[in-house]
C-alpha cells in the first residue's frame, strides 16, 4: 500500500491509544490461529495507516469496536460487505460458493463485482486488504486472482501452492491494498477445479457506526 496515493488525517493521540489498546483483543478475537495472527502483526501499521484513510473518508473520529452514531470503527471483512446487489439476501452471509466443472472450462469468472458492473462499496465504509484465505478442507479450487481497484489493472495473483499443500490456506499480498468508500472494483476469479470454496478476502473493515449495527448493511453493484 503507497499510502502517498491517498489522503489521510492523523489519529489524535486518544484514537491511536484506542486503537493500540483494542490491536491484539480485534486480532486474535477473529483470527485464532497463528499464522493468522501473524500476517496481521506484520500488516500493523498499514492497518494503521487505513485508519487514517476512513478517517479522512468517513469524516468521523476512531471509536473503536464500539464506535458511537457519529464514529467510525472497525472489524473483519464480512460477505455481506461485499457479496450483496441492491437487494440483500441470505445467500451473500458467507463466503461458501459451489463452483462447478463449467467454471472450471470456463476458467476465470467474476467474484466480488464484474467488469461491466463494477462493486461500489457502500460510502459508510473503507477497507484494506491483506491477504486471501480458504478455510474449506481439501485443495483450494480458487487458482488466481484478477483485480481493478481504483482505476487501476494489478497483475494476476497467483496462489502457487499457497491454497493445495498446505491445511491453512492463505495468500499473504506483498503489497495490501485500500477501496475507499463508494469506490468501485472487481475481482475474478480463476477456477482450477470443482468443488465448494471458502475463500475470502483477510483485512480490516473501516465503518460509521451506525453502520457496524446494520443488519441490513451491505454494498451494491
Amino acid at each position: 500500500m503507497a499510502t502517498e496515493d491517498y489522503q489521510k488525517v492523523e489519529l489524535i493521540e486518544a484514537e491511536d491509544k484506542l486503537f493500540e489498546d483494542q490491536w491484539d483483543k480485534m486480532v486474535t478475537k477473529h483470527f485464532r490461529n497463528r499464522e493468522f495472527i501473524d500476517i496481521f502483526q506484520d500488516h500493523k501499521d498499514i492497518i494503521k495507516e487505513a485508519a487514517k484513510v476512513a478517517k479522512y473518508q468517513l469524516e468521523a473520529p476512531f471509536g473503536g469496536a464500539n464506535a458511537g452514531t457519529n464514529q467510525f470503527g472497525w472489524g473483519p471483512i464480512l460477505p455481506n460487505h461485499l457479496l450483496a446487489t441492491a437487494t440483500p439476501t441470505y445467500a451473500t452471509a458467507t463466503w461458501m460458493q459451489y463452483l462447478t466443472t463449467a467454471n472450471v472450462s470456463s476458467r476465470w469468472i467474476d467474484w466480488i463485482g464484474t467488469s461491466a458492473s463494477n462493486l461500489k462499496l457502500t460510502k459508510y465504509g473503507t477497507m484494506v486488504v491483506i491477504g486471501f484465505a480458504d478455510p474449506e478442507e481439501g485443495p483450494g479450487k480458487v487458482g488466481a486472482l484478477l483485480a481493478k481497484i481504483k482505476g487501476k489493472d494489478y497483475p494476476i495473483w497467483d496462489f502457487a501452492d499457497n491454497m493445495i499443500d498446505t491445511d491453512l490456506k492463505i495468500y499473504e499480498l506483498v503489497e495490501p491494498f485500500v477501496v475507499e468508500k463508494e469506490q468501485e472494483f472487481y475481482l475474478q476469479q480463476r477456477v482450477d477445479r470443482a468443488g465448494v470454496s471458502q475463500l475470502r478476502p483477510i483485512g480490516m473493515f473501516f465503518a460509521k457506526g451506525d453502520y457496524m449495527r446494520d443488519k441490513n448493511a451491505y454494498a451494491k453493484v
